[in-house]
């Protein structure tokens, strides 16, 4: 598999879809990726830490960038 996912790598993720639950829907490749606690609108990008990985699907989190960091519930918090 030329794009394997693997746990802890961090990645670009855009957000397809969203389900019942309020996590993001991406894709990497030929796997399905759920972001939890990415209470954002589709089509925006994340960086995401890849925390469990399934044959054909993967849990990521948002993980913090520059100046910006996201709490328990998926809001996104702006440091001046």
């Amino acid at each position: 598999m030329a794009d394997e996912i693997v746990e802890g790598e961090v990645r670009d993720v855009n957000i397809r879809a969203k389900n019942m639950r309020g996590e993001g829907i991406g894709m990497l490749g030929n796997v399905v990726v759920f972001v939890k606690n990415a209470k954002t609108r589709i089509g925006k990008g994340y960086r995401v830490r890849i925390t469990k990985v399934h044959r054909t699907f993967a849990y990521a989190e948002p993980i913090e960038a520059e100046g910006k960091y996201f709490i328990g519930n998926g809001s996104l918090i702006i440091q001046q």
